[in-house]
């Protein structure tokens, strides 16, 4: 971060210090003055740098209270739900902008996830949609998701920008996804990524894949997203079967 404007090296270590719980959410932040001396820089780069914050939603101001570090708005909801459905529960207004769709080749790894054999000639192909997913306004997830060619030809009879997936696949195959296998990993996305989701070139977020069956296990959709790690979050909870054969000594 050598080259970097002063104000984006005071951007990175606030944020920094809220990701590690240093500053925890609802907390209240340092005064201008004492971020200035805590910096050594001017207040104008400090107000630069609360400024971009702000705008991310990491902090919010109050007059007369000061600059409080923000608690998270949006939180992953059930597994087996698709983003719409999780976001409307908790009284988000949902938008989707459709950036793309596709019928395309794909590779065999994506081909077996999706159980999709070959084509008379030896290809494998699946629809391809690319969505940018905001709450409330705000750019939350670019989704590409990957369907079977049979319930990807279905889709496209309906409005992909207003209706959720996971109601559409409940809809087409008569069956709702039943369970949703996923892993999350930190990303720095690419300048286009960070384009639509309205993030500085640079910053982490998170990239989410996973995979939505049936209850019988057969698979529906395979799904590859980047979450904006300013404004989402994935709350995970871990049970441990109670073991009756043990027994203390």
């Amino acid at each position: 971060m050598a080259d970097s404007p002063l104000h984006r090296k005071v951007f990175a270590s606030i944020q920094d210090k809220i990701y590690s719980g240093e500053w925890s959410e609802g907390s209240l932040m340092p005064t201008e003055a004492e971020l200035c001396a805590l910096f050594s820089v001017s207040r104008i780069t400090v107000r630069r740098a609360l400024d971009e914050l702000v705008r991310l939603g990491l902090v919010e101001k109050f007059q007369g209270k000061g600059t409080f570090v923000r608690k998270s708005q949006l939180r992953s909801g059930d597994a087996n739900k698709g983003f719409y459905d999780a976001m409307k529960e908790r009284g988000s207004e949902v938008t989707t902008r459709l950036l793309y769709q596709g019928r395309e080749a794909i590779g065999r790894d994506l081909a077996a996830i999706l159980d999709i054999g070959p084509d008379g000639n030896g290809a494998c192909e699946a629809w391809h949609f690319r969505r940018l997913r905001l709450a409330d306004g705000v750019p939350v997830a670019i989704m590409n998701t990957y369907v079977r060619t049979e319930l990807g030809e279905a889709m496209l009879r309906h409005d992909l920008e207003k209706e959720s997936f996971y109601s559409l696949y409940a809809e087409i195959l008569g069956a709702p996804v039943a369970s949703t296998e996923g892993s999350v990993t930190a990303i720095s996305p690419d300048k286009e990524a960070c384009r639509l989701l309205e993030v500085p070139e640079g910053s982490a977020h998170l990239w989410y894949r996973s995979v939505g069956r049936l209850a019988d296990g057969s698979p529906v959709e395979t799904c590859f997203s980047i979450f904006n790690a300013n404004t989402y979050e994935f709350v995970v909870a871990s049970f441990r079967p109670s073991d009756q054969s043990f027994k203390p000594r």
